[in-house]
């Protein structure tokens, strides 16, 4: 099984409130007076780890030869009950992960916040194979993080998955862009986020499937074949599914 994920997050108001000068009180406000004294301090408006509080993960699952399964978001009221979800599907499955920069952000960032609600992922830290684990940067049989293993040798800076997904003929970031989800969480629009986060790992999804013919793990017809699939399986009710659709349709009438 593979899990193509990816996490949404907001900054969390009183830990700002804890660390930062806060004049003001509303939370759009606070986040942004924060975001302004962190580029102030160290020239990126990019808040450290801990401060990322978790409102959305979300998840492409395929089969152990990465065919099209489903999109979703893992279900939670809460950050803690969204981040258990998470780790619970993980350890019961066992996936392949799939990312991107999900080794340097995403991960490290839920275990950091992991730690406020003392939840375990055992499976994640278990290292009884040394070289074959979810830690290890030398084996893809466990986590493929695409920012990594397509930004060799230094090409990283700069790589962002919007441009390479719309390089590549992926739709990318058509409608909310990720500094935009403090706005739409504080003011109620939990479900927009949800499928934006969805969007994104669609388009990681799609990108791994052309690194996986890039490699020649899968043949052409078999690439086209599952692209396909996932047109006909994504939920006609989602704000993504036409565009989606569109695309994968301009990519086969292309072959």
């Amino acid at each position: 099984m593979v899990c193509v994920f990816d996490c949404e997050t907001i900054p969390d108001i009183d830990l700002v409130k804890q660390n930062y000068e806060i004049t003001q009180d509303e939370e759009i406000l606070i986040c942004e007076e924060a975001f302004f004294a962190q580029e102030e301090k160290t020239n990126s408006s990019f808040l450290p780890l801990p401060f990322h509080q978790v409102v959305s993960i979300s998840a492409v699952i395929g089969d152990d030869y990465g065919k099209f399964i489903k999109v979703g978001t893992f279900p939670g009221k809460n950050e803690k009950e969204i981040i258990k979800e998470f780790f619970k599907f993980i350890e019961k499955n066992k996936p392949k992960l799939i990312s991107f920069n999900g080794r340097n952000f995403d991960l490290p960032m839920l275990f950091i916040r992991a730690l406020k609600y003392n939840l375990s992922i055992p499976t994640y830290f278990d290292n009884t194979n040394k070289w074959e684990n979810y830690r290890s940067r030398y084996s893809e049989n466990f986590h493929i993080d695409l920012i990594e293993v397509l930004g060799s040798y230094g090409a990283v800076r700069g790589l962002k998955l919007d441009v390479l997904a719309q390089m590549a003929g992926l739709p990318g970031k058509y409608d909310v862009h990720g500094d935009e989800v403090y706005k739409l969480y504080f003011d109620g629009e939990l479900t927009k986020i949800e499928e934006y986060c969805e969007s994104d790992v669609l388009n990681t999804y799609w990108l791994w499937l052309k690194y996986e013919l890039l490699k020649g793990n899968i043949l052409t017809t078999d690439y086209y074949s599952i692209i396909n699939e996932m047109a006909n399986k994504l939920k006609e009710n989602k704000s993504y599914t036409k565009i989606f659709k569109n695309f994968i349709q301009k990519e086969i009438d292309n072959a």
